[in-house]
């Protein structure tokens, strides 16, 4: 488990491209916990440059920003060995968020329409060393599935074979590049040029074309 810092001692960094939100967290942050430091941005890329150059104890990133979405950050920040702490905040919950959050290192996950002291708490309890996830996801809805794509393996260059096959297995992004000797940010794009080629948008979908391909 991670060794616990005093808030009192911390180095925090808030990052949400909502100007009269990020004041709201930041003022309850101050007042509650009372940081030695917390520095707060609205650009992705800005704040991952300080945090890059001054890694701070915790990160508070929204999951959707505008250009450097929050989830990019964190890539970045594992990529680099960073040992921040992370705890993200969306106003969207969706049902396979919690799992890919750990799966990236996230410490804590809070919804965005919770009140500001579940924040508080959530940055509390990484500091002690913990994991704060509070957020109310909604059930996958149960859709007919969807038609694969037309298209052949032969869309996909060799390396996104590869890559294809792997995801098709059940394989991370992190695990898939751990295999193929490859970053993850590089694995993630991939994975996105993937899915852009063969017009997709989930995971078992392109399972199943590739089952159907001889790829599975």
């Amino acid at each position: 488990m991670p060794h616990a810092i005093a808030a009192a001692d911390s180095h925090l960094v808030l990052v949400d491209d909502t100007a009269t939100f990020r004041e709201l967290v930041k003022e309850s942050l101050e007042r509650n916990l009372r940081p030695r430091l917390l520095r707060d941005f609205g650009d992705g890329r800005q704040a991952l440059a300080h945090c890059l150059a001054e890694p701070p104890d915790v990160l508070v990133v929204d999951l959707y920003l505008r250009g450097m979405d929050g989830r990019d950050i964190v890539v970045e920040l594992r990529e680099r060995q960073s040992d921040t702490r992370v705890v993200v905040l969306t106003a969207h919950p969706e049902a396979r968020l919690p799992a890919e959050l750990v799966a990236l290192g996230v410490a804590g996950f809070v919804d965005k329409n919770s009140p500001l002291e579940q924040i508080d708490r959530a940055v509390q309890c990484v500091l002690d060393g913990g994991m704060f996830f509070s957020a109310t996801v909604p059930p996958p809805v149960p859709l007919a599935a969807p038609a694969l794509p037309r298209v052949g393996p032969e869309v996909l260059s060799e390396r996104e074979r590869e890559v294809v096959r792997l995801v098709a297995r059940g394989l991370l992004s992190k695990q898939i590049a751990g295999e193929l000797d490859l970053s993850t940010r590089t694995v993630e794009k991939h994975r996105g040029r993937i899915f852009a080629k063969l017009g997709l948008h989930d995971v078992p979908t392109l399972v199943r074309w590739c089952l159907r391909n001889g790829l599975g």
